[in-house]
Order: C-alpha cells, then structure tokens, then sequence
C-alpha cells in the first residue's frame, strides 16, 4: 500500500502538465487563427469574377460561394495585373482613382449579411464611376489634370442611391477631358486602350467605364452620355450599354449638359443593366426633371425580363447615323452592316416584324433641316459655383476673379491637357448660358423627336433599331493626346440625344475581329419593354466574349498560383502625377495578400503552420 501512494503522487502532476500543454496548444491555436484571420478573410474564393456580372455575383454573395472581401480583393487583382502595364505594353488606363477603404467597406458589409442584415439589392457589390459623377469620399477630376485633387463634399444622387443599396463603389474610372470627345483621352490620365485590340479607338466618353467592365475589373459601371458616351462605348467594347429615359434617374451631382444629358450603365449583360436601373430610377428632389419619375418607373426593371418579349412586336430598321442628311456608308461599313443585319434576322426568328424605313431626303428637311442646331453654350461653370467642394489649392486664384473656379483656371493648370480641349473649354470661358442658342436646340430637338413620333406612329412601331455605330473605329495614334473626333463618324447617338427616348445598345457580333452593337430605341419612359426586347435578343443570340488580352487571373494556363502569372508583368497602379491616385495604396498593397509573403497560397501555409505546431506538441508530451 506504501508503494503504491508515491506513484500515484508521482503520476498526478504528469496529467496535469499534460493538461498545461493541452491548453498551452489550445491557446496557441488561437492565437495563430486570430494572427492569420486577417489573411486569410483575403484568400481568393474558387468563384472566378471574370465575366460574373452584377446579378451572378449578387446570387454568389447569397448563397455563400465568395465573400465580397474576396470579390473586392479579385478585382483589386485585376486592376493591378492590367490596368497599368500588360507585359511590356501600356495597360487599359480605365482607372482614376481607387477607393482606399473598399477592403474595409467590403468586410462590414460581410459582417452585416451573417447578421442577417441587407441594405439592397447591391448589397457588397464592387461598382466603378465615371469621374465626372461626384464622390464624397473621392475626388472628381472630369478628366481633368488641374482638378485631380478636387473633392465634392457630397455624393451624386445615383452615387448615394448605389451606396444605399449596398454597393461599393471601387473607383472612379477615366473619360473624355470634360466629356467632350468620342474618344477617351484624359489630362489627368492619358488614353485609354480597348481591351479588344489596344490600336483602335475605344470612343467616348465613358471610355474607362467600358474598359474596365469589359476587362472585369468590377461588376458593373456608371457612364453618362450627351451623344453615344454609353452607347457607342458599349459597341466598341462588346457590352450592354442602356441610357435611361430622361428624367427617369437623377442627374444631381454630375457635371452635365441639360440638352439631354443621361446616367446609366454599361454592364456584361441586359440584366445586370436591369439590375442597377432597379437602383437608379426614381423622382429626386434635387431634379426636376425627375419630378414624373416614380409614376412612370417599373415596380421591377429585373424582374420584367422575359425571353418571349419580341413576339408579336413591331420593329423599324433604319441606318441614318448622327449627322444623317447626308450620310452614306462607304465600303469600310460593309461588315459592320452585315453583322447588324444578321442581328435583324434574329428578331424576325424570336417572332418580332421589322420594317426597313427609307427616310428620304424630304423627311429630314422636314425634321433634321441643314440648318438646325442642336447644341449651344449651356453654362457648364454654374456647376462649380452650386457644387459644395474642396477646391484644389491655389486654382481659384490663377485668373480673373480669384473667388471662383473657372475654365480660364482649369486650362491654366493642366499643362498636359490637348490643344483642341483648351480651345473648347475657353470658348465657354466664364459665360453665361447662351439662352438665345439654348431656346433655338430646344426647338430644333422638339422638331426632331415630333419626327420620330411620327415615325413609331405610321409604321405603328414598338422599338427603332440601328448599328450603334455604322462605322469601323478609327486607329489610335502615336501621341496618345491626339484626339480623334474628325475620324470618327457613324454614330447614331441623336436619335436618343435629341429625343430624350432610351436606347440600349446589345453586342450583335465581331466584324474584322472588333465588337458590333446593335441598338433600339423605345417611347419615352417605355424603359421595362425595351429592356424585355434586349434581354430576348441577347438570350436569343449571344455574343458577349472575354477580351483576349485580360483572361482570367484564377485560370492562366500552366500556373497553379490565382495571381503571380499575371501580376509578375505589372505594377502597382498609379495615374499621372496628382491624380489622387496616391491615396489608393493601401488598398492596392493588399492586392497580393491571398498568397502569403513566400508566394504560397495561405492555405498550404496555414495548414504547414499547424502541422509544426502539433508536432512541437506531441514531441513535447513524449518527453514528458
């Protein structure tokens, strides 16, 4: 009995270091796991972003597959591997600026859906803006090199709407100085390149919207138009581009002209653009030309969509461009409206009627006369003096008067901006709107649209269709600030312009290896059918391909790794000098962390750690 009373004194403190261990490894554990957590919330998802689109995404984020740290993190990816360098090449140039917080933003919105909380419809959806669409939380350039640090104090209406509904906005994306050019050419950023082939013209003026959309460096993007900035981008970058109805989404907080001026998206697909016009629409106070808005919008843009839409529908088939009194497609067209009529064809298959309509020379003297002007000066500083901003140090004071913002001032501190743009910006220098000239497009635009109603009248017409742009694009040139606006005609963008009606621009095909759009025109406020009418054709015949030029980072072929491939060619993304890019760092340096600092993939690193550690453990109970 004596003996056995020492060996059990001895055993006790051996079971109770080996319980200190225990819990020593316990400990340990959970240490590392809350280490790593950070890393590991940036671990790449197997949901692929690439071509995923807003409502695939948003069923993602639902059902669980990603993350929206992940998706966030993924387009982060691809900027960096293609907005700036692809191997030895320029990159597309499609982004500003990039929101610094969109890692952050994206894990609250994490932590509010396991709570069982959704904002919206977008709800941790990464979006990129056109820089001329104000951001509170990021300067608003226009494209403009002097402006690259100017920051509006307030969100866009359309901005706030998207942040209501749960967007993120990932950036600001590059455009046309002042939206001024069909073509994308920026003094604060430079040019930017067509995915599909870098040596042709990507038009404009929502060039960096298109860029980046085509190329998935977000789900989705806003553009605005005056004339084809949505739409003939949409064309040239093989996208759905949709500009609303007048009046149907807010214009408060952009920068742009009331002759008929529109907000809407260029997206992968007619539902993803449905989906965010679900966001969009909608009567805003700070527009009055909103005010019949909520009487007229769609309970549902989305959920109207229907794949039988066309049946029974009545077409119009016209090819009259901007400009089409005297327009004649030359030979160089030829593919494109071959390509457009094959799209026709399918309309006839889904069970729509199209009616070729010859518009003579008589209907445009009667409703497009020589003489008619259709734009004037509308007083674009105004926007400066009622815009609550930060302005850029010193800008102000650089001409005549010294309390105010204006073009003479812009010009003076954009030295890298284009002669042609510095023309047309003093030409409009501190004067007022041409009222004279206002009233008189006014009129010639009402003549116009009475023209078009007439048209939807006697050949009782549902939708207008035509080539987007019934022109091949022009080549880029050399000196990326050259502009191209002489070179590039073809557009029909003033049939939507100067009627206020919306269009949707749908990929019909490539013709010689570049995108073709088709585009169709509906009555004012008819945005849910005409929509219905795209979604039937896209679903019918679709056309939407990833550029060659930007494949997906998770699938390169022979690597095993989601971005060193690709990465290894480029660096971390910056705009010209003062573009308040500077201030997207911190996200971008994150832009790596789904591989650990070695180049493996967290996982293996995590599970290595582990396994050292039960080792150490169990070596560690052995010897005791």
């Amino acid at each position: 009995m004596k003996t056995s009373i020492p060996t059990r004194h001895r055993r006790t403190p051996s079971h109770t270091k080996t319980l200190m261990h225990l819990l020593t490894g316990v400990m340990l554990g959970i240490i590392l796991c809350l280490n790593l957590y950070p890393l590991m919330a940036y671990a790449q998802s197997e949901t692929d972003v690439t071509e995923l689109g807003v409502v695939k995404l948003a069923d993602a984020l639902k059902t669980g597959k990603i993350t929206s740290v992940e998706a966030v993190q993924e387009y982060l990816d691809r900027i960096k591997a293609y907005d700036k360098k692809i191997g030895d090449k320029p990159g597309l140039g499609a982004i500003i600026t990039l929101n610094k917080n969109a890692l952050k933003e994206a894990a609250e919105l994490d932590k509010e859906r396991a709570s069982g909380h959704i904002r919206g419809p977008l709800h941790g959806i990464p979006v990129l803006v056109k820089d001329n669409i104000n951001t509170a939380d990021m300067p608003t350039s226009h494209g403009n090199q002097a402006l690259a640090t100017y920051q509006p104090k307030y969100n866009a209406t359309a901005v706030q709407r998207l942040k209501d509904a749960g967007a993120i906005v990932l950036g600001k994306t590059n455009m046309a100085e002042f939206a001024m050019f069909w073509d994308t050419v920026s003094s604060v950023k430079g040019r930017t390149y067509n995915p599909y082939d870098p040596t042709k013209n990507i038009n404009g003026s929502s060039g960096g919207t298109g860029a980046a959309v085509a190329a998935s460096l977000a789900a989705i993007g806003l553009g605005t138009e005056s004339c084809g900035s949505i739409t003939d981008v949409a064309s040239f970058t093989n996208l759905v581009g949709f500009r609303p109805t007048v009046g149907l989404g807010s214009m408060a907080g952009v920068d742009y002209n009331p002759l008929g001026d529109a907000i809407g998206p260029l997206a992968l697909s007619v539902e993803d653009a449905a989906m965010l016009l679900d966001v969009l629409a909608g009567t805003d106070p700070k527009d009055p030309w909103t005010a019949k808005a909520n009487s007229y919008k769609s309970a549902s843009y989305l959920n109207s969509l229907k794949s039988s839409t066309l049946k029974g529908a009545r077409i119009g088939y016209v090819i009259a461009p901007f400009g089409g009194y005297d327009y004649s497609p030359g030979p160089e067209s030829d593919n494109i409206l071959a390509t457009t009529e094959k799209e026709i064809s399918v309309l006839e298959a889904q069970g729509a009627t199209v009616i070729k309509i010859p518009l003579n020379r008589s209907w445009w003297n009667k409703y497009a006369p020589q003489n008619a002007s259709y734009w004037a000066t509308t007083g674009h500083e105004s926007y400066f003096a009622k815009t609550e901003a930060t302005w850029p140090k010193g800008l102000a004071g650089r001409t005549e008067p010294k309390n105010a913002i204006n073009f003479g001032d812009i010009v003076a501190g954009s030295p890298n901006m284009e002669k042609t743009a510095k023309e047309w910006l003093m030409a409009d220098d501190k004067k007022p709107r041409d009222k004279v000239g206002f009233a008189a497009a006014v009129a010639a635009r009402q003549t116009f649209a009475q023209g078009v109603t007439e048209l939807f009248t006697s050949y009782k017409l549902d939708a207008l269709a035509y080539p987007t742009v019934a022109a091949p694009p022009a080549k880029v040139h050399k000196n990326p600030a050259e502009l191209l606006d002489s070179e590039q005609f073809g557009t029909h963008c003033g049939w939507a312009n100067f009627t206020g009606r919306p269009v949707v621009s749908v990929p019909a095909g490539f013709a010689d290896k570049f995108p073709v759009g088709i585009s169709l025109l509906g009555s004012r406020f008819g945005d849910a059918k005409l929509l219905g009418y795209a979604y039937n054709l896209e679903q019918a015949s679709p056309h939407r391909k990833t550029p060659e030029l930007t494949p997906s980072l998770l699938h390169i072929a022979g690597s095993t790794s989601t971005t060193s491939s690709a990465s290894a060619n480029s660096s971390r993304t910056e705009a010209s000098p003062g573009s308040g890019e500077a201030s997207s760092g911190n996200a971008l340096s994150a832009s790596t962390s789904s591989m650990s600092p070695s180049g493996l993939p967290l996982s293996i690193v995590t599970v290595f750690i582990a396994a050292i550690g039960l080792i150490g453990l169990v070596v560690r109970l052995r010897k005791n």
